[in-house]
C-alpha cells in the first residue's frame, strides 16, 4: 500500500496561502488534514484551491456540517447520505480533494451511525476518514477496535497516542500500535498513526531522534500513513498549553527542518520501497513492552531492536531506544536499501543504529 504522509492543523484562514501550502509541499508532506478554524465552506474551497497549485492533498476534517451530522444527529440513513453528498459537492472539483473526516475518537454508540457515513462517503469514490482514541480512555482496546471496524467497515483504520510524557515515556505506546495493526492486517485495511512534534498538557517537546524514532517503529509495524501532530501551533486559546510545532508564528521551527529532512531523504524512498512489499510481523529483541510480541526467529543475534519482517527477505531493523544507540549483529550476509539512490548496497552483518533510526535490509536468503 502506498505510503501517506500527512500533517494536521494547517496554517489558519488568514496564513492560508499557496505559498504556505508550497512550504507544507517542501517539507515532503503529500495530505493536509484540515483544522485551525479552516470551518466553513469558503476558507475549505480556497484552501483547496491553493492545494491544487501545489500537488498536496487534503482531507476535509472541519467542515462544522459533517460534525454536526455525525456525532449529535440521528436523521435516517436517506438523509444522511443526501447531507453527507451535498457536502462532498462543495469540493469534489478539486484536485486536491481526498476525503472527509467523518469524526474524531468516536464512541461505540456512534459506530452505527458511523457506518452510514463511510458508506456514503465511499459511494461517492472518497475517502472515509475515522481516527480511533487511544486504549486509556476506552477500557478493552480489542473490543473497541473490533467492534468499530465490524460495524462501520471503514476505508482504514487511524489512532493517536503520543509517547513522550513530561513524566517519562508512555508504556501503553506499543500495545496501542499493536492492536490496530493486527485489525487492519485481519481486514487487509491500510493502519495510519499520528506522530507527535510538541509538548502540550503532559507531554514533551520530542527530540529529532524521538520523532524519528515514531516513524520507525510505525513502518516497523507496517503502517502506510504517518500523520504530524501538529503541523502549525495551536491557538493558544483553544487550552491544553500547545508548545511550537513546525510552523510557530509563522516561522519554521527545528522541527520543520527535521520533519522536512526525515520525509525527504528517507520516509518517502524507504515508504515506496515498502510499499512494493508485503509486512509479515513485527518484533522486538529481548522482553518485549507490554502487548508487543518477541522476534520470531535468530535473524538478529544482538541489538536493542524493533523488526519488521517484508517479504521473505526484507527486514526494516529500527532501533528500540530513542536516547541511546545500539549495536546490532545479524545472523548472515545483507544488502542496505540506500534512500539516495533507491538501490541496495552491501552492507556488514554488523553495524550501529543511531537513536531512533532504523536500516532497511534485504536478506542474502
Amino acid at each position: 500500500m502506498t505510503l501517506t504522509i500527512a500533517a494536521f492543523w494547517p496554517p489558519p484562514p488568514h496564513e492560508t496561502t499557496v505559498a504556505r501550502y508550497r512550504e507544507i509541499a517542501d517539507a515532503g508532506i503529500d495530505l493536509v488534514i484540515t483544522g485551525n478554524y479552516l470551518n466553513d465552506a469558503a476558507i475549505l474551497r480556497h484552501a483547496l484551491a491553493c492545494a491544487d497549485e501545489t500537488g498536496v492533498g487534503m482531507l476535509v476534517a472541519s467542515d462544522p456540517r459533517v460534525e454536526v451530522l455525525m456525532r449529535d444527529l440521528d436523521v435516517g440513513e436517506e438523509q444522511t447520505r443526501a447531507l453527507i453528498g451535498k457536502v462532498i459537492d462543495d469540493y469534489q472539483g478539486y484536485r486536491s480533494f481526498r476525503g472527509v473526516s467523518l469524526m474524531d475518537e468516536p464512541s461505540p454508540d456512534r459506530f452505527p451511525h458511523l457506518a452510514v457515513g463511510v458508506s456514503a462517503v465511499r459511494s461517492l469514490g472518497h475517502l472515509a476518514y475515522v481516527n480511533l482514541f487511544p486504549s486509556h480512555v476506552t477500557g478493552s482496546y480489542d473490543s473497541y477496535v473490533g467492534d468499530f471496524v465490524s460495524a462501520v467497515r471503514p476505508s482504514l483504520l487511524s489512532f493517536d497516542r503520543y509517547p513522550f510524557l513530561s513524566s517519562g515515556e508512555d508504556e501503553g505506546y506499543f500495545a496501542d500500535l499493536a492492536v490496530i495493526r493486527d485489525h487492519a492486517a485481519r481486514a487487509g485495511l491500510p493502519a495510519w498513526m499520528y506522530v507527535q512534534t510538541l509538548a502540550y498538557d503532559g507531554h514533551r517537546t520530542p527530540t529529532a531522534a524521538e520523532i524519528a524514532w515514531q516513524v520507525n517503529t510505525a513502518l516497523a509495524y507496517g503502517y502506510t500513513g504517518i500523520q504530524y501532530f501538529t503541523y502549525w501551533t495551536p491557538d493558544p486559546a483553544r487550552g491544553e498549553g500547545f508548545q511550537p510545532a513546525l510552523i510557530d508564528g509563522g516561522l519554521p521551527t527545528e522541527r520543520y527542518d527535521i520533519v522536512r529532512d526525515l520525509n525527504v531523504r528517507w520516509l518517502r524512498p524507504v515508504g515506496d520501497e515498502l510499499a512494493r512489499l508485503e509486512w509479515i510481523s513485527a518484533g522486538h529483541s529481548g522482553p518485549p513492552p507490554a502487548g508487543a510480541r518477541p522476534l520470531e526467529d535468530g535473524v538478529v543475534v544482538s541489538g536493542q531492536v524493533v523488526v519488521g519482517r517484508y517479504g521473505e527477505k526484507h527486514l526494516l531493523v529500527c532501533n528500540a531506544g530513542y536516547d541511546a544507540a545500539t549495536d546490532v549483529i545479524l545472523a548472515g550476509p545483507v544488502t542496505a536499501f540506500d534512500p539516495a539512490t533507491g538501490s541496495y548496497r552491501s552492507s556488514a552483518a554488523t553495524f550501529t543504529l543511531a537513536p531512533g533510526a532504523a536500516r532497511l535490509l534485504r536478506m542474502a536468503s
